[in-house]
């Protein structure tokens, strides 16, 4: 009777306990209690109260895929790929004629710092979620996001940026063992510059937007970084401007048309352009800096010279691209971002396939 007594105490302690943790994990703003009848074997009504759960399942249990889609795994695959375009493009310019092992002996640097810029932009995406939570529980979308939605808390969402931050200067160690500290103080300031933005100056106005202008091109000033021992001529450094100066406009042009589809939620969040000016003059904006840029990507021969190969994937992928890009002017708002979005990857292969097939 002693055992039956103890045993029924140790369980009533531990269900307290896990309702306790439950509820501490669940934000009040997503409890929507559910007061539900049912019928017991001796006939008496029991209430039970229940709270709402969009998922299906119950919270503080958030699975692998919840944890990896607040790092954005296909967004962040931009900043790689601006990353391998500037790299490839310091190789080829170092290259001694007739070596084409050049690539091949720094192929484990690159892979390495590639999946350390990934892990830090992952980090910055995830940083981003916990500091709007609040804010994106009225958008219409983004409500549905993990930390948003209250699958996973804001707590645990910060111990997983932190992770990965850690996780990403380990990496960047790695790929300069003997190179210096630079790529790995670059990585460090990107993610100073990435926690900064999330906890508040993502609300100043324009500075947002230079911001994620920076974060944009930055992986072309990584991948100057990645070899400290090899000094860059005035070349090589203005062939990495002439990318900055179509990657952090583009960038740009895409971080106002976010502002407008968030316009609603950052009312009195935020200042941001949409909120003074219109949202319609943004829209403007947005698709004359793409359309300046489709430009001077067709016009200028430093691009077609800077890509030249056979087959000419470069011109396939430009002629592939700015179509999208017209073609996500005349959509609504979220499609033609969207589509917006797959014309960067498709200028991005064809920029990296052209530098690996040039002879």
């Amino acid at each position: 009777m002693r055992i039956a007594i103890i045993i029924s105490l140790v369980c009533s302690n531990a269900s307290r306990a896990l309702m306790a943790n439950s509820i501490i994990s669940i934000p009040r703003s997503r409890l929507r209690p559910i007061i539900a009848t049912e019928p017991s074997s001796n006939g008496r009504v029991s209430l039970h109260l229940h709270s709402h759960n969009d998922s299906n399942r119950p919270y503080g249990t958030p699975s692998i895929p919840e944890y990896i889609s607040i790092m954005r795994p296909i967004t962040i695959l931009q900043a790689v790929g601006g990353f391998v375009v500037g790299r490839l493009v310091i190789l080829r310019h170092n290259r001694i004629p007739g070596d084409s092992t050049i690539f091949f002996k720094n192929l484990p640097s690159l892979v390495l710092a590639s999946i350390s810029i990934y892990l830090s932009y992952g980090a910055g995406m995830a940083m981003n979620d916990c500091a709007d939570a609040s804010v994106d529980m009225q958008h219409n979308d983004k409500r549905h996001r993990s930390i948003s939605s209250g699958r996973i808390s804001t707590r645990a969402g910060w111990i997983f940026s932190f992770v990965l931050s850690f996780l990403s200067l380990v990496v960047a160690k790695l790929a300069t063992p003997s190179r210096g500290t630079c790529f790995l103080l670059w990585n460090v300031s990107n993610l100073v510059l990435m926690a900064s933005y999330a906890l508040g100056m993502q609300k100043l106005f324009l500075i947002k937007n230079v911001i994620c202008g920076w974060l944009a091109v930055s992986p072309l000033v990584g991948a100057s970084f990645l070899d400290a021992n090899h000094v860059l001529d005035n070349i090589a450094i203005g062939k990495l401007y002439q990318l900055a100066a179509i990657g952090f406009p583009m960038q740009i042009s895409r971080e106002i048309l976010k502002d407008v589809e968030d316009v609603d939620a950052d009312r009195n969040q935020k200042r941001t352009l949409p909120l003074v000016i219109g949202e319609t003059w943004c829209r403007r904006i947005a698709y004359c800096l793409v359309a300046t840029i489709n430009l001077a990507m067709i016009v200028l021969p430093d691009y077609w010279r800077m890509f030249a190969s056979i087959p000419p994937v470069y011109a396939i992928s430009v002629a592939i691209g700015i179509p999208m890009c017209i073609r996500a002017s005349t959509l609504d708002l979220i499609p033609g971002q969207r589509l917006l979005k797959k014309s960067i990857f498709v200028l991005l292969a064809g920029m990296i396939g052209g530098l690996l097939l040039q002879s």
